[in-house]
């Protein structure tokens, strides 16, 4: 994935809804497929809203409260995928999974996540989201194929143009009111959105002349992420994703989001951790 949006797979959002709705084939084990794409490889970001389905069929009486992606090899799109969880742990409040994404008896993806029922406050705090962030009515259309659905930032497409040098920062806006609006639906689907901007941001203070001079067009790929689900949300009204890269370098990335409603409340955290070298 480059800095710039046209390279980013193209996704359908009725085939994304069919690919979460999992095909039981036994006690924690499922059978899915992958969306389709203009990519070969198994989407990391649709692995991870299909761990967050798993997870929650699988111990129905709680939701997801964290979740831990790793993806050591990539899978391939046109093969279904047998998913399996294994309860490691399970209580009155909490309860770990491993979630394990196999093709053909080789795995290229596993989830460990907890979920959790929902508990009354103790304290509570969360970080503000400052005055001066311009709301979604005064940010253009940001046009992104692997979220389809409404997406904006502060500039449009200019604000991850190609061209560009920038600091590694980034908010963007968005909205998906198309999706069934259930609590498990909108944590699968957030998990999807919250993968895209990672090589975006990561490339953004390299403009496309200086990723040449370097020796490639810069490539950018997932390598892990960690979701914390802090509060319920929905998607049909505007999440604001407030999203940076702290470190780029020894061919790898990071970043770290922090979402939050258009009220201002904290309700979901992601570090993410990815590879990004020169590709030529």
């Amino acid at each position: 994935m480059a800095g710039g949006t046209q390279l980013w797979p193209v996704v359908d959002l009725a085939d994304l809804l069919d690919v979460l709705d999992l095909g039981e084939v036994g006690p924690g084990r499922f059978r899915a497929r992958n969306v389709s794409s203009t990519l070969p490889s198994t989407l990391g970001s649709q692995t991870l809203a299909q761990a967050v389905v798993a997870a929650e069929r699988t111990v129905p009486h709680m939701a997801v409260q964290s979740l831990h992606g790793v993806f050591p090899r990539g899978g391939y799109a046109d093969r279904e995928v047998d998913v399996e969880v294994e309860v490691v742990q399970s209580g009155r409040a909490l309860a770990t999974v491993q979630v394990t994404f196999r093709q053909d008896a080789r795995e290229h993806a596993r989830v460990l996540a907890m979920l959790s029922v929902e508990e009354p406050d103790f304290l509570a705090h969360g970080a503000a989201l400052p005055a001066d962030v311009p709301g979604p009515e005064q940010c253009a259309e940001l046009p992104c194929a692997l979220l389809p659905w409404e997406v904006r930032t502060f500039g449009g497409a200019d604000a991850v143009a190609l061209d560009l040098s920038a600091p590694p920062t980034l908010d963007i806006w968005m909205r998906c009111d198309k999706a069934p609006d259930l609590p498990g639906i909108a944590r699968a689907l957030l998990a999807h959105g919250s993968e895209a901007f990672l090589g975006p941001v990561a490339m953004r203070p390299y403009p496309q002349a200086e990723i040449a001079r370097r020796g490639g067009r810069g490539a950018a790929a997932l390598l892990a992420q960690t979701i914390t689900f802090h509060r319920p949300f929905t998607l049909h009204d505007w999440l604001l994703l407030r999203c940076e890269s702290p470190f780029a370098g020894s061919g790898r990335m990071y970043e770290r989001m922090q979402i939050f409603t258009r009220t201002g409340e904290l309700v979901a955290s992601v570090d993410a951790h990815g590879v990004m070298r020169a590709s030529v």
